[in-house]
C-alpha cells in the first residue's frame, strides 16, 4: 500500500493531537500480535507496515469519536 501525502499528513496530525493519550500504541501493539516499539517505529515513517499504519488510524479515529 502506497501512503499518500494527505494520508500520512492525517496520521502525524492524529498523532500528535492524541499523544498524550495513554496505550494507544500498546493496544494496537496487542491486537496485532507485535511490539509497541514497533507500532512507534512505523508510526514515526521509520518503518512500513500497512496494517499497523490502518490500526493506528483506527484507534485514533476511534478516538477521536470519544
Amino acid at each position: 500500500m502506497q501512503k499518500s501525502s494527505s494520508q500520512s499528513h492525517l496520521l502525524r496530525r492524529l498523532l500528535r493531537k492524541h499523544r498524550l493519550h495513554d496505550g494507544v500504541y500498546v493496544r494496537v501493539a496487542k491486537r496485532l500480535g507485535v511490539h509497541p516499539s514497533y507500532v512507534s517505529k512505523v508510526a514515526s515513517g521509520r518503518t512500513v507496515s500497512p496494517e499497523i499504519y490502518r490500526a493506528l488510524l483506527k484507534e485514533l479515529q476511534r478516538i477521536e469519536r470519544m
